[in-house]
């Protein structure tokens, strides 16, 4: 976003589905490399992803991928 433009907009489309690429471990957590699948049909591709190990705490999970899922608004949704 440009510091130029409005603060405001209105919400965008829901992630379909995605794809962990890659997991690296980082100095507070993890950077994950993700492809992200839009309900609009658009794609995000090799989107990067940071993970505190404070973020996975409050998710009450030490596993990455479940903090991954939870991140991404996935709560209570199996993804297959």
């Amino acid at each position: 976003m440009s510091e130029l433009e409005p603060l405001e907009y209105e919400t965008g489309a829901p992630i379909r589905d995605y794809d962990i690429i890659e997991i690296k471990n980082s100095a507070n957590g993890y950077e994950v490399l993700l492809d992200i699948n839009l309900d609009s049909g658009y794609s995000l591709v090799r989107t990067t992803l940071e993970i505190t190990h404070e973020d996975l705490e409050g998710y009450e999970t030490n596993q990455v991928e479940e903090g991954i899922k939870y991140a991404l608004g996935f709560f209570g949704t199996e993804l297959h």
